[in-house]
């Protein structure tokens, strides 16, 4: 069987993007969600952060292990070319 190909668009309205720097994951017996929140540094205090979510998305187990995955290989992927490789300790 042929591998599927994905043709995927990205309405207008989403092509910006969202900014978003903390996640908040929370689960149920059969499906995991992920708030992604956009905290308000400059306005938050010793006790309070305030934050709104930008995107939620529900997820399968099967879609979190998947995105694991992917997540995974990109990060690899990044710190092979943008990280300096003398991070890595020294070699054996």
């Amino acid at each position: 069987m042929a591998e599927a190909r994905f043709q995927i668009t990205v309405p207008e309205s989403m092509s910006g993007g969202v900014w978003a720097n903390f996640a908040s994951v929370s689960h149920s017996p059969y499906e995991f969600t992920i708030d992604f929140v956009r905290l308000d540094f400059a306005h938050g205090t010793d006790d309070t952060m305030p934050g709104n979510v930008v995107a939620r998305v529900n997820l399968s187990p099967l879609m979190v292990t998947q995105l694991m995955e992917a997540l995974q290989t990109n990060w690899e992927k990044y710190a092979d070319r943008a990280l300096p490789h003398d991070l890595d300790g020294p070699a054996d």
